[in-house]
């Protein structure tokens, strides 16, 4: 039986119209419960046996009588009743009409990212627009972000060793024009960068990224890198998934070599004009304007119109008909043309047996198909 909320609440006011003699002792029904006899650990444990009541304090739970609890509990279980019967699309959209009127208020406590985490880490995730939480974060966390640490645990999800640790440092600045994805490949992590150099000098030192799969893994290590860093930052996913979508962009370079060099600059391309972005706090580059960001990249290079001539000549090569066509058979013996046959008219077969005329086998049109041979009862050889 499915009851709604307007029912449960009918049967609370039903509970309060019934007779005495249906609810036992009318003094024993109506006396709170004594505040003094619930000791904390009671309470807790109270509040362990009937877990709608987390929601309540303390002094509210010991103002209600007994019997008032137990209409509270059947009530609210009729509620989870109610809610689970509720078809998944309502559910969904009622829960979103309900976030902006169920607020959750935290204390405040202490969090230092490692031995210590405040319980608002724990929060479902936001349901705004991911532009809305980049705005919001750059009115929390100011031009640089917070400090940048290496610490995360990457080899649970499979990328132990995939970010260098110019790659921490920069992926936690939102800001930074330096980050690179040649910081986050493997082949970049496993030599150490020598000391005293200038920033230009070590970014010069990195690898470039050259097969396409060695980017793809360095793009999906960029991405896991930011969930740990910044959850809220959703630029990378976005990058990621137009990346995924255009198959890397194979209608354009298909055609071409170092493919990966090209999408790597493209990467390194967009993070910076994300960083642009942060600093004058505007949102981050969606897939759909990536889409146009990509046309206008790779137009202005050089490899474009390689690509176009690419495309154009394998296009007209598969238009083009074959220059060598097979004739097409006809029973006239090309032997007696040219005077190689010595057998008399109605006697020449072919090796399959089949009869070959002596007829002059000169092809008059070669336009048509098949082609229209002269036939007249004299050999080519000397005839034309």
């Amino acid at each position: 039986m499915i009851i709604n909320t307007e029912e449960a609440e009918a049967y609370i006011e039903d509970e309060d119209d019934r007779g005495p003699a249906s609810r036992g002792p009318t003094n024993a029904r109506k006396r709170p419960l004594d505040t003094g006899a619930m000791s904390e650990a009671d309470m807790a444990s109270l509040k362990r046996k009937l877990p709608f009541l987390a929601d309540f304090s303390d002094n509210f739970i010991r103002s209600q009588t007994t019997g008032d609890l137990l209409k509270m509990e059947s009530t609210a279980i009729k509620l989870k009743m109610l809610e689970r019967s509720t078809d998944h699309d309502d559910r969904l959209a009622s829960n979103r009409m309900s976030l902006e009127d169920n607020g959750v208020i935290l204390s405040r406590g202490e969090d230092n990212r490692w031995t210590k985490l405040h319980p608002a880490r724990f929060l479902p995730g936001m349901a705004c627009s991911t532009k809305k939480m980049w705005t919001e974060a750059r009115e929390q966390l100011g031009l640089t972000g917070g400090k940048p640490v290496g610490c995360y645990d990457m080899g649970s999800v499979g990328m132990g060793g995939f970010v260098t640790n110019k790659g921490w440092i920069e992926l936690a600045n939102p800001s930074s024009s330096k980050i690179s994805l040649r910081m986050f490949t493997i082949n970049n992590c496993g030599s150490k960068l020598m000391g005293g150099k200038s920033d230009a000098t070590k970014d010069q030192e990195l690898n470039d990224i050259v097969e396409l799969g060695e980017f793809k893994v360095a793009l999906r290590a960029m991405r896991v890198a930011a969930s740990f860093v910044a959850p809220w930052n959703f630029s990378f996913v976005a990058i990621e998934n137009f990346l995924v979508q255009s198959n890397f962009c194979a209608a354009d370079l298909g055609n071409l070599d170092k493919q990966a060099q090209i999408l790597t600059q493209f990467v390194d391309y967009v993070l910076g004009e994300n960083s642009n972005k942060w600093r004058d706090s505007e949102p981050f580059l969606d897939t759909t304007a990536l889409k146009g960001h990509w046309e206008s990249f790779f137009a202005a290079r050089p490899q474009s119109g390689l690509a176009a001539k690419a495309k154009q000549s394998s296009q007209q090569a598969q238009k083009k008909p074959p220059t060598t066509q097979r004739r097409p058979w006809i029973d006239i013996c090309f032997d007696w043309n040219n005077g190689r046959c010595l057998k008399a008219p109605g006697q020449c077969k072919s090796l399959r047996g089949t009869d070959l005329r002596h007829v002059c086998s000169w092809v008059l049109d070669r336009s048509k198909t098949p082609p229209v041979y002269c036939e007249k009862n004299h050999p080519r050889l000397g005839n034309h």
